[in-house]
C-alpha cells in the first residue's frame, strides 16, 4: 500500500463518459475474443475476506488471530469473507535471513507465518500474504521486495501453503519499473510454485501522487496486462489513508469510477480490483470516517461491478448493523453471480447514475440507483436502458423485500450518498426475431437471395445450420458435426457466392483450420486446411476459389492462408498482443480490409490494396471487448464492435474519406448480445445480423 496518497476529486459522471463513449463491453466468455484468464485461478467468482492493512496497520499475530475468531463467530466467514489477508508489516525489519529467505518480524509473529497459517486453515478460513514486486531498498519505500527472489518467494509461500498473494508496487515505483513485466515474471514463478495461490496485483501509481510516469505505470492501464496475468488487479490507487481520515466519499467515487471505466478486462477468474471495503472506520472524535449509508453505498457499487470484497475496517468495531449488511446474502449473490460479467453505467445524470449488470438466466438485472448527491432525491430506472421489457418484477435488495411488478420504469426515493439496489425479472430486450436455438459462441451468418442460413456452435460443440426464407416461418435446422470428434472450436465463419454455394470456415479441437462446403444441393467433407490457431478464423471471400483465411495463431501472429496457397504470417500492430480473431472482407474495390482487437482493447486496422501490398496498422481508438466485425457493401466497408455499456457501436469506410466516426446503434439496448456480431450485406443498404443474446438465445436481425 502507499505509504502516503494525495486526496483526489471524484471523477465527474460527464468525464467518464466521454472516456467510455465507444468501449466496448466485455463479459469474457469462451471463444467470444476474449483473454484468457489466469490459468491457475481458484477465484471463479470475486474472491471475498479481510485485509490488515486499514483496520490494523503493521499487524500482530494476537490481533490477526482474535480477528480470525471473529469472523467465523460473527457469521462473516460463512458468508463468503474466508481469507484472511496480511499486508506490509508481518515481515522482519530485515525481511531476507542469511539464506536469502523472507522471515516474519519476530516480535509481531513469534510462532512464525506457517503456524499463523495452520490456525486459519483448521478455521476453515484461507491465508492471504504480502510482497512488493520491486527491489527491496532498506526500507525507504517498501518494507520487502521480491524481485530477484520471485521463484524462491513463490516457492516459500506455496510452502507456507498460503491461498494468495498481494503483490505491490512500491519499490517497483522507486526503479521506475513497468509493472506489466515485473507482474507477469512473477505470475509465472507463482504458475509454477506447485500450488494454486490467488494473485492480486497492486500498482497504486496515478497522477493523485505527483510523480511522472508513463500511461503503461498507471494503474488505470493495469487492465492491458491483469487478465492475463493475475486473478485481480487494481484500477486506481488506494481508496483511503492507512489510518482513519474524514473527507474519504469522494474518493470511494473516485475509485468506484476509475473501476468503471474497462468492464470489458472482467471475467470468470480475473477482476477489476478498486481497492478495499472501508466501512465505518472510527475517527478520534468517535465520528465515523464512512457514514452507514456511504459504506453501504460502496458495498453495493462493489458487488454491481463484481469486484473482490474485501473487508478493510477492523470488523470488531463494527456496529452490528454494518456486520449484517456486509453479510447481506441477496446484496453477496449479486457479487457472486457465475457469469462475472462487471456492471455498467446505462444511464447519468447531475444528480447520480443507474447501473445495470446482466445476471445468470433469461431476464435477470441488477440495478443500482446511485445517488451522488448531498440531498435525498428521485431516482429511477427506465427499464429499456437495463435490456427488459413487458412487465417486470422488482425486488429490493437491501430491505429483501418484493417491490411489485411495474411497466417501463420504477422510481424510488435514495438518501443522499445512498443507492437502491434492485434485481429486475422481465423480457429480455433485443432486435430481430429468436431463432429458438442457443450456442454457447457468437454465430455465423449468410445471405443468398431471401434465404438466410445462420451456423452455430451447439451446447455438445457440435456445428448446426439453420435455413429460411427470411420473414417466414419455414426454417429448417442441420446438424453438420464437426472435423474433430465431432464437434468443432468457437465461432463459425460462412460465406456464399449468392448461386447456392456455401461455405463454412471453423477450428477444430486440434486448433487446425477446416473447410466444409455446400454445392450441387449437398454437403461435402471436411477438408483439412492445417495451421496453429489460438482463437476461431475470419475469411475475406470472393468466390470458391478466391478467398484469404486469417487467424490468431499460437505464436501470437496473425496466420494467413488461401484455397491455393501455404501458410504464412506477419505481425501484429507493433509493441501489442492480440485477442480474439480478426475480422476481414473484400470490398468491390478488391481491398481487404482486416480489423483486429488490440490488448489495449483498441481496433487496429490494415488494408490489402488489389495489387496484394499491405498498408501500415492504423488505429480506430475505441475499446472493445469481443472481436470486431467487418461488413462490406459495394465501396463501404462497416464496422461493428460491442462497447463498454454493452451496446453497440459501428464506424464506416468510404473510398475517398476513409473510416467516419464511432456511433451507436440505439436498437441494442445493454447486455442485449454477447460476443460479436454475425452480419452481411442485406438489400437496399440495410445489414442483416446474428447474434448470441442473454442465455447463449441466438436471435437474427437487420440494421
Amino acid at each position: 500500500m502507499t505509504p502516503a496518497r494525495r486526496a483526489a476529486v471524484a471523477v465527474g459522471a460527464a468525464a467518464l463518459l466521454a472516456v467510455s463513449a465507444p468501449a466496448a463491453h466485455a463479459g469474457q466468455r469462451p471463444d467470444q475474443g476474449a483473454p484468457p484468464s489466469h490459468g491457475s485461478s481458484p477465484a471463479a467468482t470475486p474472491y471475498m475476506g479481510w485485509n490488515t492493512y486499514y483496520g490494523l496497520g503493521a499487524p500482530t499475530e494476537t490481533e490477526v488471530r482474535e480477528i480470525a475468531d471473529f469472523l467465523v463467530g460473527s457469521g462473516l466467514k460463512s458468508s463468503g469473507y474466508d481469507i484472511v489477508w496480511l499486508d506490509g508489516g508481518w515481515q522482519a525489519d530485515d525481511p531476507r535471513d542469511g539464506r536469502g529467505r523472507l522471515v516474519a518480524h519476530p516480535d509481531r509473529f513469534p510462532s512464525g507465518i506457517p503456524a499463523l497459517v495452520d490456525y486459519l486453515h483448521k478455521r476453515g478460513l484461507r491465508a492471504g500474504i504480502y510482497t512488493d514486486a520491486g527491489t527491496y531498498d532498506g526500507g525507504e519505500t517498501c518494507g520487502l521486495g521480491s524481485r530477484g527472489h520471485y521463484q524462491e518467494d513463490a516457492r516459500q509461500f506455496a510452502g507456507w501453503k498460503v491461498d494468495a498473494i498481494k503483490v505491490d508496487f512500491l519499490c517497483g515505483i522507486t526503479e521506475k519499473l513497468d509493472p506489466g513485466p515485473a507482474f507477469k515474471e512473477f505470475g509465472d514463478a507463482v504458475a509454477k510454485s506447485g500450488r494454486r495461490m490467488l494473485l492480486n496485483l497492486c500498482n497504486p501509481l496515478t497522477d493523485d501522487w505527483g510523480i511522472p510516469h508513463t500511461p503503461a505505470q498507471d494503474a488505470h492501464n493495469a487492465y492491458v496486462y491483469g487478465p492475463t496475468t493475475a486473478d485481480s488487479w487494481r484500477t486506481g490507487t488506494d481508496i483511503a489513508w492507512g489510518t482513519p481520515s474524514a473527507g474519504q466519499w469522494p474518493n470511494v467515487l473516485r475509485n468506484m469510477d476509475a473501476n468503471a471505466w474497462h468492464p470489458e478486462a472482467q471475467g470468470p477468474g480475473h477482476y477489476n480490483d478498486p481497492d478495499y471495503l472501508i466501512p465505518m472506520r472510527t475517527l478520534q472524535d468517535g465520528s465515523y470516517e464512512l457514514t452507514a449509508e456511504e459504506s453501504t453505498t460502496q458495498l453495493v457499487m462493489w458487488a454491481e461491478m463484481g469486484s473482490p470484497l474485501v473487508i478493510g475496517s477492523d470488523p470488531r468495531t463494527l456496529p452490528r448493523q454494518m456486520i449484517d449488511t456486509l453479510r447481506n446474502p441477496e446484496i453477496i449473490a449479486v457479487d457472486q453471480d457465475p457469469l462475472a460479467i462487471q456492471g455498467v453505467r446505462v444511464a447519468t445524470d447531475a444528480t447520480g447514475d443507474v447501473y445495470s449488470k446482466v445476471l445468470q438466466g433469461s431476464g435477470r438485472r441488477a440495478v443500482v440507483l446511485l445517488n451522488r448527491s448531498d440531498r435525498a432525491a428521485e431516482r429511477t430506472v427506465d427499464f429499456a436502458d437495463a435490456g427488459l421489457a413487458g412487465k417486470v418484477g422488482v425486488r429490493d435488495l437491501r430491505a429483501r423485500k418484493d417491490r411489485g411488478k411495474h411497466t417501463g420504469s420504477y422510481t424510488v426515493e435514495v438518501p443522499a450518498h445512498g443507492t437502491a439496489f434492485l434485481t429486475l425479472t422481465g423480457r429480455d430486450d433485443a432486435p430481430g426475431a429468436s431463432l429458438g436455438v442457443r450456442s454457447d459462441a457468437s454465430p455465423a451468418l449468410v445471405r443468398d437471395g431471401d434465404r438466410v442460413s445462420v451456423f452455430t456452435r451447439g451446447t455438445d460443440g457440435s456445428l448446426r445450420q439453420r435455413t429460411g426464407h427470411e420473414g417466414r416461418g419455414d426454417a429448417r435446422t442441420t446438424g453438420l458435426g464437426g472435423p474433430t470428434h465431432g464437434r468443432i472450436v468457437g465461432a463459425p465463419v460462412a460465406h456464399t457466392d449468392g448461386h447456392g454455394r456455401i461455405d463454412v470456415f471453423v477450428r477444430g479441437t486440434d486448433d487446425a483450420a477446416y473447410r466444409l462446403s455446400y454445392a450441387g444441393g449437398r454437403w461435402g467433407r471436411w477438408q483439412k486446411l492445417g495451421g496453429r490457431l489460438a482463437d476461431s478464423p475470419a475469411v475475406a471471400y470472393e468466390n470458391p476459389g478466391s478467398w484469404t483465411l486469417f487467424a490468431r495463431g499460437t505464436d501470437g501472429r496473425i496466420q494467413v492462408r488461401g484455397p491455393q496457397t501455404g501458410w504464412t504470417s506477419f505481425d501484429g500492430p507493433e509493441g501489442t498482443s492480440l485477442y480474439g480473431r480478426p475480422a476481414a472482407a473484400t470490398d468491390a474495390a478488391g481491398r481487404t480490409h482486416l480489423a483486429v482487437r488490440a490488448d489495449d482493447d483498441s481496433v487496429r486496422t490494415r488494408v490489402r490494396d488489389a495489387s496484394g501490398t499491405w498498408s501500415d496498422w492504423s488505429s480506430l481508438g475505441g475499446t472493445v471487448s469481443g472481436s470486431p466485425t467487418l461488413v462490406a457493401d459495394g465501396q463501404q466497408v462497416r464496422l461493428y464492435a460491442r462497447a463498454g455499456d454493452y451496446t453497440l457501436w459501428g464506424r464506416t469506410y468510404a473510398t475517398g474519406t476513409g473510416w467516419g466516426d464511432w456511433s451507436q446503434e440505439k436498437r441494442f439496448a445493454s447486455g442485449a448480445f454477447d460476443g460479436e456480431l454475425a452480419a452481411v450485406a442485406g438489400p437496399d443498404g440495410t445489414v442483416l445480423t446474428a447474434f448470441r443474446g442473454v442465455a447463449g438465445a441466438v436471435r437474427q436481425g437487420r440494421l
